[in-house]
C-alpha cells in the first residue's frame, strides 16, 4: 500500500507482525517531531515537497538511538517511563530490545514543529488524520496507546465509537475503538509519559493491564 499522507514514516519493530506484544500488535502514538530546521529557506513548511530523504527516517532514527545507543537525554526519558509502565519494572538492555521489536511507534502530527506544546494548524490535524488512517490500514494492530489528551481529542472519530475504562479507584480513562476493514481497534487515552503524572510508571502499569484484560 502506498501511504500517500505519511512524512514520517513509523519505527516498526521486526517481530510486530511474527510475535508482537503480549502476542498482540500495539501501535503507539506519540504527538509531533521537533525540528530546528523549519525557518530555513528549504524546509518552510515541513511538506513532502521539500523534505529531504533523511527527514523520511527521523521516526526510526529517534527509536533506534534510544533503544541501541540510550545517552540520558532527557528527551530519551519519555521512552523510559513508557516502557517501564508496560512492563511494570525497570528494563535489562535485552528486555528493551525485545520489546520495541515487537511494536510499532508513529509521531501522529505529520508535520514537524518547532517546540513542543506549540499550537498545531488545524490543517495539520486534517491531514494527518488522513495519513492515520492509512497506518491504520496497513498495519492492523489490536491496541493503540495514544499518548497525550491534545493527541487524543485531535484524532479522527473514523465512525468509532466511545467507551470508559473503569479503574480500581473508580476513576476512568476514555477509549475510542475504531473499526478498520471489519476489525475492532480500541484506543486507549493516557498522560504522556513525558508529564508529571505520566511519569507514574507502577500506575500506568495497572492501567495497561486492566486495557489488555478488557478489550
Amino acid at each position: 500500500m502506498i501511504m500517500k499522507h505519511v512524512n514520517f514514516f513509523p519505527w516498526i519493530g521486526e517481530n510486530y507482525f511474527s510475535k508482537g506484544f503480549r502476542g498482540k500488535r500495539l501501535l503507539v502514538l506519540g504527538e509531533s517531531h521537533h525540528c530546528g530546521n523549519l525557518s530555513e529557506e528549504k524546509c518552510p513548511s515541513c511538506s513532502k515537497d521539500y523534505m529531504k530523504s533523511e527527514c523520511h527516517s527521523f521516526t526510526e532514527d529517534v527509536i533506534n538511538d534510544y533503544v541501541y545507543h540510550y545517552s540520558g537525554q532527557p528527551y530519551e526519558q519519555t521512552f523510559l517511563c513508557f516502557e517501564r509502565a508496560l512492563y511494570g519494572k525497570e528494563l535489562s538492555q535485552q528486555e528493551r530490545e525485545d520489546l520495541w521489536n515487537s511494536i510499532i511507534f508513529y509521531n501522529y502530527i505529520q508535520f514537524a514543529q518547532e517546540a513542543p506544546r506549540m499550537p498545531i494548524k488545524p490543517e495539520y490535524w486534517e491531514e494527518s488524520g488522513l495519513a492515520f488512517k492509512e497506518i491504520l490500514e496497513e498495519y492492523m494492530p489490536d491496541y493503540i496507546i495514544v499518548w497525550g489528551v491534545r493527541l487524543y481529542k485531535g484524532l479522527p472519530d473514523l465512525n468509532g465509537i466511545g467507551s470508559k475504562l473503569v479503574l480500581n479507584d473508580n476513576k476512568s480513562i476514555d477509549i475510542w475503538t475504531y473499526t478498520i476493514n471489519g476489525k475492532h481497534i480500541p484506543a486507549i487515552k493516557v498522560h504522556h509519559p513525558s508529564s508529571p503524572t505520566g511519569k507514574s510508571w507502577l500506575y500506568w502499569h495497572n492501567v495497561y493491564n486492566k486495557f489488555w484484560d478488557n478489550y
